[in-house]
């Protein structure tokens, strides 16, 4: 009898779990907003940007392959007075065209970046991860030549 009593405890308690679990996710959903990342792009109107009280922290990730891409794009950019907070090397060196990603839900942000380097391709993809610093990425594609990207 204590035995099914245990079970039945245990068995009541894993429902209780499950259920909060279920009704915590349930409250944090938005329709508008649903879980995972959003995509949206869009072409940059590339120009003079308008300015901003606040630096835009962006990282800089070499999608092409060259040798010091990210770094070299990394010391122009702060040379332009952009805030650079991580570089490193995107998940592949397939990209075919460089961009500016919006990760915070601020587009506006992403165009001035856009426009200060010179890169005509602008999309957002959000990114809930508060691990993650910058507001907006950087890949650097194959037509970084074309772009004129990796120059002083």
């Amino acid at each position: 009898m204590q035995e099914k009593t245990v079970w039945l405890i245990t068995a009541a308690g894993i429902v209780a779990l499950g259920l909060t679990a279920v009704w915590q996710r349930f409250q944090d959903y938005d329709a508008e907003n649903p879980p995972g990342p959003s995509v949206r792009g869009e072409v940059a109107q590339v120009g003079t940007p308008a300015p901003s009280s606040q630096p835009v922290r962006i990282e800089v990730l070499n999608g092409c392959g060259s040798p010091q891409a990210a770094a070299l794009l990394t010391r122009r950019a702060r040379h332009l007075g952009l805030d650079v907070v991580d570089e490193g090397n995107a998940e592949n060196f397939s990209f075919l065209e460089s961009m500016v990603i919006d990760r915070r839900g601020n587009m506006d942000r992403a165009r001035r970046v856009a426009g200060k380097l010179g890169i005509p391709v602008c999309i957002q993809q959000i990114t809930k991860d508060p691990s993650m610093l910058a507001d907006v990425s950087v890949i650097i594609g194959h037509d970084h030549e074309q772009l004129g990207l990796l120059s002083p």
